[in-house]
């Protein structure tokens, strides 16, 4: 049967497959999320309701954005979908200048921001949505809100939101942003919270991620081992980049050796090309975190492993203390806060790129990694150099898994 299998055929569909760098487009290939996808549907039926996806750099929002309203259409009515990316020079008129630009009206002349030679404001808006039919589900899509700076902007968005909660024909706005909550993307939020419903993305659960993996692995119809998945699914970290990264290599490493099946080796010999696939601002953010000064040995590298290893709380924070467990196991002997206080206050400054943020009061200090991304590529970084051994990687590995099984 083996003998039959053209390699090289397979080998592509892995690569349509397993998507970490484009957004998916396709309903089908969102595995996890469903209920976050159900969300926003009803957000979308329901009169005057708008959403606003926030949450890490990396979770999804793009995609999520991309792909639930895509079987919202009907018989007797079409989804209007229009979406444009923000950018930190945008204000209220060239950010809707970009939307302007991409509806076609059958009695324009010319395209429709070129008909507004003074700024848009929010009634200019207003009476262009005004235009949707009612067979029609005109959604707005406002990627990169957080890049937005101009706060004139904000406030004019916010305007408009209450203003088109006296339109019959029901469009919708969803705003996707960077952001640990909707304070730090929307002016004056309390006035329209009934109107702007919060959709926070969280890291995917393991389910999810397994999922992710499970069902692609099934269409390519290849095999994938449990361990192979608990391993795929504790490298990812939540994060649906790494996944789909994971699980290509994973893919493509069997396939060159003409296999069928991806094993716990499988995954781990494809370490290094998914650590190729990482964005380069992650790699040397981890090069300037642990970088030896003036050439004298150090333990910023240990510290930042260690911190990777550690248990979070929801949104992803931890405190000094619990990193003394995976520290102690790191260096082979007890190291308590005092000895690494130093590291976790140095790699959240500015000299050594600021990879933690630290919030809290002394003492009761949380920490948090800048970036989503960064934890994963600490952690297979760390175990390809050593600095965290095999055992001490099982050990908290499987702790990990418990607590995600639970």
């Amino acid at each position: 049967m083996r003998a039959n299998i053209d390699w090289k055929s397979l080998r592509k569909e892995v690569l349509e497959t397993f998507t970490p760098g484009p957004a998916i487009n396709e309903v089908a290939q969102f595995a996890g999320r469903k209920a976050t996808i159900q969300r926003l549907q009803d957000i979308a039926a329901e009169r005057a309701r708008h959403a606003i996806i926030f949450g890490e750099r990396g979770v999804g929002k793009t995609s999520l954005s991309n792909i639930f309203h895509k079987d919202l259409n009907t018989a007797t009515r079409t989804v209007r979908e229009i979406a444009v990316d923000a950018d930190s020079a945008d204000s209220f008129d060239s950010l809707w200048r970009k939307v302007f630009r991409r509806i076609q009206w059958s009695d324009a002349e010319g395209p429709l921001d070129l008909q507004f030679p003074g700024e848009i404001e929010p009634d200019h808006v207003y009476l262009q949505l005004a235009r949707f039919g009612q067979n029609e589900l005109p959604i707005i899509i406002l990627d990169e809100y957080d890049r937005i700076k101009d706060d004139a902007c904000r406030v004019l968005m916010t305007d408009l939101i209450k203003a088109l909660t006296r339109l019959a024909n029901n469009p919708t706005l969803v705003l996707v942003g960077v952001a640990e909550n909707i304070v730090t993307l929307v002016r004056d939020h309390a006035s329209i919270s009934r109107n702007l419903v919060q959709v926070p993305m969280h890291r995917m659960t393991n389910e999810e991620i397994s999922e992710v993996v499970t069902s692609r692995t099934r269409r390519l119809r290849m095999k994938i081992s449990q361990d192979a998945v608990w391993r795929i699914t504790y490298f990812s970290a939540g994060l649906p980049f790494y996944a789909h990264s994971l699980g290509k290599y994973s893919a493509l490493t069997a396939i060159e050796s003409q296999r069928l099946e991806i094993d716990e080796n499988t995954v781990l010999s494809s370490i290094d090309r998914c650590m190729a696939d990482v964005d380069y601002t992650i790699t040397e953010s981890y090069t300037r975190a642990t970088e030896k000064i003036y050439r004298k040995g150090n333990i910023f590298a240990q510290v930042l492993a260690a911190c990777a290893l550690t248990e979070t709380n929801d949104i992803g924070q931890f405190t000094a203390s619990s990193v003394e467990e995976p520290l102690s196991a790191i260096m082979g002997k007890p190291y308590e806060v005092p000895a690494f206080s130093f590291h976790l206050n140095e790699m959240s400054g500015p000299e050594r790129g600021a990879v933690l943020r630290k919030t809290g009061a002394r003492r009761t200090f949380q920490y948090h990694f800048a970036e989503a991304t960064m934890q994963p590529y600490i952690i297979m970084k760390s175990l390809k150099e050593g600095i965290i051994s095999k055992e001490v990687f099982d050990r908290f590995k499987v702790k990990r898994q418990k607590a995600l099984a639970i």
